[in-house]
């Protein structure tokens, strides 16, 4: 089967695979199955991530087959694919294709991670336009932005729509409203900062809102930045993630491909010393959604240049 057959097979068995659901499972089965036939022998740890090894396997290749309620096919499935791929062309070779559980719903998996490669490989798209408005088919990542997420509550006072004059007001949504202008305003060269949810009390039409609690996610690849826009927008912080470096596992082999900062998390963050590769993304960069696109021309460039990496860090 090839790289996109496989993927195809992976989707088929449904579009959301939760965490640890039997769609999940099934999955991890079917990627056990072309582990084997790829000549690895096949693990799991206590986590449940799967591991298709070869001899001393310190260096591995993988992502996640878990999904999103609205997913597409590529998101995480291509990663694992393509290190099976690429172990199965690098027949002698000592390394490990890997599939860690839960990356959507939380690092449970990766974190749990009972042993520790010298490097870690991981392939995937970008889910973002900024490859396809380059026009390039991958881009090396150089580092998973740090992430601050949490809350701002606004406290006003419930009175009638009706009969309370505008000016004697203390509307708590008029406040959160400029509020979610000024976070969009604090994000500048090098960071992101995104409201996309408020609760709002007592959510009746014809009451005046008496508190708003709004969500903020700060992003940036650069801390000082990310500890600069968290003290500007102003919120409780309630989980934040350090940036985290790449390494140039994929530069060596592609020395002229663009640089690009990864603003989602990956399965990367959690495993020592990773490198990552993203694959263009089609269709305006969409993800999590069944329009999710790479072309097949692009992710066969994403596999020789994985291969490569592998090859180099693999040599005897």
């Amino acid at each position: 089967m090839t790289v996109s057959e496989r993927i195809d097979a992976v989707y088929a068995i449904a579009p959301h695979r939760a965490a640890y659901s039997p769609e999940e499972d099934a999955a991890h089965e079917l990627a056990a199955a072309w582990m084997r036939e790829a000549g690895l022998e096949v693990l799991r740890d206590g986590a449940g991530n799967l591991f298709g090894t070869r001899g001393d396997a310190r260096v591995w290749a993988g992502s996640h087959l878990d999904s999103v309620p609205t997913a597409g096919r590529f998101d995480g499935v291509l990663g694992v694919v393509a290190a099976i791929e690429a172990a199965a062309r690098l027949p002698d070779r000592p390394l490990a294709a890997v599939a860690f559980r839960a990356e959507e719903t939380g690092p449970l998996g990766c974190k749990r991670i009972e042993t520790r490669p010298d490097a870690y490989l991981e392939l995937h798209i970008e889910q973002g336009p900024v490859l396809a408005e380059l026009g390039e088919p991958l881009g090396v990542v150089t580092a998973i932005a740090g992430q601050a997420r949490g809350t701002r509550v606004f406290e006003g006072h419930a009175d009638h729509a009706g009969t309370t004059p505008i000016a004697l007001r203390r509307d708590a949504l008029v406040e959160a409203a400029r509020f979610v202008l000024h976070v969009r305003e604090c994000a500048r060269e090098g960071t992101v900062a995104t409201v996309g949810y408020l609760e709002c009390e007592p959510n009746a039409t014809n009451v005046v809102p008496a508190k708003v609690t709004v969500s903020v996610d700060a992003r940036s690849a650069e801390a000082a930045l990310l500890d600069r826009l968290i003290e500007e927008i102003g919120f409780d912080v309630h989980w934040r993630s350090d940036p985290v470096p790449m390494g140039d596992a994929f530069a060596a082999v592609l020395p002229d491909a663009p640089r690009l900062v990864s603003g989602a998390g990956h399965d990367a963050m959690f495993v020592p010393n990773p490198s990552m590769l993203f694959v263009r993304s089609l269709n305006g960069g969409v993800s999590h959604h069944p329009d999710e696109l790479s072309s097949e021309e692009d992710i066969a460039l994403a596999v020789d240049a994985l291969t490569a990496a592998l090859d180099r860090l693999t040599a005897p």
